[in-house]
């Protein structure tokens, strides 16, 4: 039987990032109208996974394209710093753009001043810099760029995290105790970041399987295709619900992300490889969907 790469190419990415997307609209656009119905709530809520897709797949993509040769190196902190540096960049060459342009058009067209959006105490200016550099979590001028300092700061964390992933028998144990969070631990990351307690799991499981790609490769290459695509079509679809409909307290919300993630991310690839089918219009949304992220929120609500 020919050997299947079930690693996550390019294109699979913005496939993903294409149904992650639309899930948040989603999420925004119903979460908030119960008139519409508990079947289109549940489905809102299900919606919110399209944060731990985002994030799983940034710490999937830059473990992919981390130098693997980084710490046996001389110089491992030019070299982290450089890498960090071009995705820091990137990143604010499209944020300053839209920060820019929405600020203007808030004040001037449409009445969102800063007053509105960052209270009318003293401290404004500061304020505004701080959001300038994607740092002010959910009192932003929008407040869906909460998501900017979360990833901002897991790209700097990424390092460590790298580090740690790159043993199997480490990363299964971070993992697993990343998950149980016993003594809610985690909540003392919130100092860092908003929600930080929660998405430090998905963006770890994405570095550990980039890392260990290989392996997990020749596990699935056990399971013929067609019914490994059934299984997690079905698996997709339970955690999902799992998620839109609480009917297990400690198996619920956030608590079935990893797995509705993991599980997502693998069927796309696998559809992908068992129809050979490109999905070039879902590719196209994917690769806008941070603009689309980045400014949903002015046409739907503030604008």
């Amino acid at each position: 039987m020919p050997q299947i790469d079930y690693r996550i190419s390019p294109a699979e990415t913005q496939i993903i990032k294409a149904f992650a997307i639309m899930a948040m609209l989603i999420h925004h656009l119903f979460l908030n109208h119960p008139e519409y119905g508990l079947g289109v709530y549940s489905i809102a809520i299900m919606g919110k996974v399209c944060v731990a897709l985002f994030v799983f797949l940034s710490g999937y993509g830059m473990a992919i394209t981390f130098p693997k040769n980084v710490y046996g190196g001389l110089n491992v902190a030019k070299d982290i710093f450089f890498f960090l540096g071009k995705r820091y960049v990137k990143f604010y060459m499209n944020y300053w753009v839209i920060f820019v342009v929405s600020i203007l058009m808030g004040v001037f067209c449409f009445g969102r001043t800063l007053e509105i959006a960052y209270g009318t105490d003293n401290g404004l200016l500061a304020k505004l810099i701080i959001d300038f550099w994607g740092l002010r979590g959910f009192g932003s001028y929008n407040i869906t760029w909460w998501f900017n300092e979360l990833i901002l700061t897991l790209w700097l964390l990424f390092p460590l995290l790298y580090a740690l992933m790159r043993n199997i028998v480490v990363s299964i144990c971070i993992i697993a105790v990343l998950y149980m969070n016993p003594g809610d631990f985690l909540y003392m990351s919130e100092a860092l970041a908003s929600c930080l307690s929660v998405y430090v799991l998905p963006f770890c499981i994405g570095i550990c399987m980039a890392c260990h790609a290989g392996r997990i490769n020749r596990i699935l290459n056990t399971i013929p295709p067609k019914f490994l695509l059934t299984v997690l079509a079905a698996a997709t679809s339970v955690f999902l619900f799992l998620r839109g409909v609480s009917l297990f307290p400690k198996f619920s919300y956030f608590r079935v992300d990893p797995f509705a993630t993991v599980s997502f991310v693998l069927f796309v690839v696998c559809l992908c490889r068992v129809t050979k089918l490109k999905f070039h219009a879902l590719q196209f949304v994917g690769k806008h969907s941070m603009n689309m992220y980045l400014t949903h929120t002015f046409i739907f609500c503030y604008f």
